[in-house]
């Protein structure tokens, strides 16, 4: 027994030095946790700058008797050098702790450098270990520096705040959708397929920089941005935008399913509806050498958020599908045809012919000529509470 004791004792010594530890740790107080980043470039200068919003784990309700009151939720540091790999080690001259951008949120681009190249910057956070491809890619509108030092109300931390908005919009309208992370944008470039990125615009004005003044104005606008429209990648070089409104119908021939009111009009009197799609086809076909394309989707619709006009009647019902399934055709074909009219291919036509004939000697040539046809098909799933809108007759004598 005593053998065996010694024999297991010994085993375990031998064992130690293969175990791991934590000789290389660094203690949370030494790292500087990036939220959001912002990229920007200088062409006349040659050079590219690089914000990183840092958060400030020491602001919030323990530091509201600390000396100067209130502490910024973030901090945002500017380097600008001639290449990624130069402000990675420059950023010490300005910042005391190790860079950490392996949980950050959000990816900022100004449209200057949209409209340049993301191709570089693609490059370089793919090549390093921790540089999370998977988060969500936006384009600002105008100067990206205002935006990188704007506060946010609600959510203090403004990655937080984007993200949050991000997601209502893809659950509650048509203006967003889940597919614009990084590795979302190298994806369809690598498949030269066009994406469309949402852009944020800030709402300019004098209000003040400091966060408490910030967090105790009632106006929410001021100062704040707002996501809107859509700016369209191909070769990773932004071509061009989208409104809202084309933003509704390339987010539905996309095959995204968020909710949406639109006002439509229904026997020449407007009727806000609420409609989602339900599900989406897509078939490729050749005739006499041209590709025929034909979309086929289904939509659902709600009266839940109509107060103007309600059908009461089978038939009644019958035209407003009609009519708003026309008018779904008309706007998603319309998109179709500023697509092709600027070669941007946002319906995904050229990917679909590459699948269906991957032998084809042309693709190109086959997506110029291709006839496409959408067909909608809209149906009342859900109606409202109010049976009848009032009207304008009062009750009394």
């Amino acid at each position: 027994m005593t053998l065996r004791h010694a024999a297991s004792l010994l085993i375990l010594l031998a064992a130690v030095p293969l175990l791991s530890s934590c000789w290389d740790k660094t203690e949370m107080n030494q790292l500087a946790l990036v939220s959001m980043v912002g990229v920007d470039s200088d062409p006349d200068k040659g050079t590219i700058k690089v914000y990183y919003q840092i958060i400030n784990p020491l602001s919030g309700s323990s530091t509201i008797k600390a000396p100067g009151g209130e502490q910024a939720p973030v901090y945002t540091y500017e380097m600008e050098a001639k290449s990624f790999g130069e402000i990675r080690s420059q950023i010490y001259k300005k910042l005391p702790r190790k860079l950490f951008i392996a949980h950050y949120k959000v990816l900022l681009v100004s449209e200057q450098t949209a409209r340049q190249s993301i191709r570089d910057y693609a490059n370089f956070i793919e090549m390093q270990p921790n540089g999370r491809s998977s988060i969500p890619m936006l384009v600002v509108e105008g100067p990206l520096e205002p935006v990188m030092k704007t506060f946010t109300p609600l959510e203090k931390v403004p990655s937080d705040s984007i993200r949050a908005r991000l997601d209502q919009l893809i659950q509650n309208s048509l203006l967003s959708e889940r597919n614009i992370r990084i590795t979302d944008v190298i994806e369809r470039m690598q498949q030269s397929r066009s994406i469309v990125l949402p852009i944020l615009t800030r709402i300019d004005d004098a209000r003040s920089a400091k966060s408490g003044e910030v967090a105790s104005n009632i106006d929410a606008e001021q100062g704040s941005f707002i996501i809107s429209g859509g700016a369209v990648f191909q070769n990773y070089r932004m071509t061009g935008r989208l409104n809202d409104e084309q933003m509704i119908w390339y987010h539905l021939l996309a095959g995204d399913k968020g909710l949406h009111v639109r006002l439509f009009e229904v026997e020449g009197k407007p009727v806000s509806l609420e409609f989602h799609l339900d599900q989406i086809k897509r078939k490729a076909s050749w005739q006499s050498g041209r590709p025929v394309i034909r979309i086929f989707m289904d939509i659902e619709l709600s009266t839940a958020y109509t107060s103007e006009y309600i059908p009461k009647s089978r038939n009644e019902v019958d035209k407003m599908e009609q009519e708003v399934s026309q008018a779904i055709e008309r706007e998603c074909y319309k998109l179709y045809e500023l697509s092709r009219e600027r070669e941007w291919d946002l319906l995904g036509i050229k990917y679909l012919l590459r699948r269906k004939t991957p032998d084809h000697p042309n693709i190109e040539d086959a997506e110029k000529n291709a006839k496409v046809s959408i067909q909608v098909n809209a149906r009342l799933k859900k109606m409202g509470s109010l049976q009848k809108p009032y009207d304008e007759t009062g009750g009394g004598s």
